[in-house]
């Protein structure tokens, strides 16, 4: 089952993604993470992105769907759950014909969302891996306070998860994403989560839907 979440910043899409991806062996796909990686490796592609990420707003649609064809492509036919992509009604339309170009269906659009208090609340208390990339936060917080219970590597908060660019990546996806849901509803595909919920009761839900 190849599948796409949305939802604000800070309501747990890459935690959701991890458990799917262990739970149903779907290969998280995180154009976030892929973006960054780019960044930290100083590639010449990291090195253009590099500012515009660090200020909130988008990475041009042209580098993002260069470097997640690729990744999907390398999947082989593996299903799916891509996490950050789309983030725009274009880049929707344009995912489309990658697909397809791919010989993959898309099968369900589930889109979690939480009020604005608790997104600041969660994002503040977030801090991700700088080797493996897990991210901790308040309900699933590491072992030891700053160091990853994976790998043992320092986790610090993100650049964009700074209370000002959080504001701005939250009028973002409020201004530009957010008509996503009537894009995928026509389609048929979109299924609404509460979001201002425990992660584990998230589980549970999702669980349920994706199972057969």
């Amino acid at each position: 089952m190849n599948l796409v979440l949305l939802g604000p910043p800070g309501t747990g899409k890459g935690t959701i993604a991890k458990f799917i991806e262990v739970r149903f062996g779907c290969a998280h796909v995180s154009t976030g993470d892929l973006l960054r990686d780019e960044v930290a490796s100083r590639t010449a592609v990291g090195l253009e992105i590099e500012p515009v990420m660090n200020s909130g707003a988008l990475v041009d649609d042209a580098i993002v769907l260069r470097v997640l064809e690729k990744t999907l492509a390398g999947l082989k036919g593996k299903s799916f759950v891509l996490d950050g992509f789309p983030r725009t009604l274009e880049q929707g339309e344009i995912l489309e014909p990658l697909l397809a170009r791919l010989g993959i269906a898309l099968d369900l659009v589930l889109e979690i969302d939480s009020p604005e208090e608790i997104i600041v609340k969660r994002l503040s208390a977030r801090r991700q891996c700088v080797s493996c990339k897990r991210i901790y936060g308040l309900d699933v917080p590491s072992k030891n306070e700053g160091l990853c219970d994976e790998c043992g590597s320092q986790t610090v908060l993100r650049k964009d998860d700074e209370p000002e660019v959080v504001k701005e990546r939250l009028r973002l996806y409020n201004d530009i994403t957010r008509p996503l849901s009537d894009f995928y509803s026509g389609r048929g595909l979109l299924r609404k989560i509460d979001g201002d919920r425990t992660l584990q009761e998230i589980f549970a839900e999702v669980e349920k839907l994706l199972s057969p």
